[in-house]
């Protein structure tokens, strides 16, 4: 199937309400799109293969042996891991929509269960790894569409912290990945990241994730920034800016749900050291 067949089937299919006409293929259908999964059309990759994947899956026209090879491609390095650390070029959107399958499947899995603690070990290993590797941040591309890899992945990680395969000691693992990527120095957040990227956070200290250890990296991130005030480039006041979106969205998240005040406390905190300098002017 050619992307031109490809984009015509998905059309039809989004067309009819997502039911799936009995002629189509439905391997050969999957295979097409996750081949095209980063195509730099915006109505193919978005509104018709990502839609469609998702009403497929939350349909159950795949089974479990099925939905685990779809996992298993969209973690490959032809998908998530396809050119990583790369910025500025078009296999962004691979990799970003890639990451939205993943929490698609990931979600599924809270309802049936068929990923066994080794399949969530390589899910949290492959994601760590790429949150870590990415640098091409962009949010809306002119004319592409959604990049979005930050807050794509975002959602992923969302997904992975609520499965009972995943090991709470991971957890602090998580959260520093997490930390570190909001603390991006080469580029701004212009898209919603932070808000994204705090959900998982919430998710995790819910669930148990350590308070005394979430505030001494927090501590840590805004003494960090206190003490290269003088000395900062560029890179340094795109770092600034990022942690200091980052910190002030976690803290109105917490603070709307009435939660974690030893975290709301620490950041209020860190944000007073990391503007210390201009209350001294």
């Amino acid at each position: 199937m050619n992307t031109t067949e490809l984009k015509e089937t998905l059309m039809t299919y989004s067309g009819n309400d997502f039911q799936m006409d009995e002629s189509n293929n439905i391997s050969e259908l999957t295979t097409a799109m996750l081949r095209e999964i980063g195509n730099v059309d915006p109505k193919l990759r978005d509104e018709l293969i990502y839609s469609s994947f998702c009403q497929m899956i939350l349909q159950d026209f795949y089974s479990i042996e099925e939905l685990k090879a779809i996992l298993g491609t969209c973690l490959d390095d032809k998908h998530l891991l396809y050119r990583v650390g790369k910025a500025g070029d078009d296999s962004v959107f691979t990799r970003s929509f890639s990451t939205l399958i993943i929490a698609v499947i990931l979600h599924v899995n809270l309802q049936k269960n068929f990923l066994t603690i080794d399949d969530i070990d390589e899910v949290y290993e492959s994601l760590l790894k790429y949150l870590d590797q990415e640098q091409d941040v962009r949010g809306l591309v002119p004319e592409k569409g959604w990049a979005h890899s930050i807050a794509h992945v975002a959602d992923a990680l969302d997904e992975l912290v609520k499965q009972p395969n995943l090991l709470n000691e991971k957890l602090e693992s998580v959260f520093t990945a997490i930390l570190n990527k909001m603390a991006f120095n080469k580029d701004h957040y212009h898209y919603d990241e932070d808000e994204r990227m705090v959900i998982p956070v919430v998710a995790m200290l819910e669930r148990g994730l350590s308070e005394s250890m979430v505030c001494e990296k927090i501590a840590a991130t805004g003494n960090d920034i206190k003490q290269n005030f003088s000395t900062g480039g560029q890179s340094y006041f795109i770092y600034r800016a990022n942690v200091k979106q980052y910190l002030s969205s976690l803290y109105f998240h917490l603070e709307a749900k009435e939660q974690n005040v030893e975290v709301r406390t620490s950041i209020k905190q860190a944000i007073k050291e990391i503007n210390q300098p201009y209350y001294q002017m």
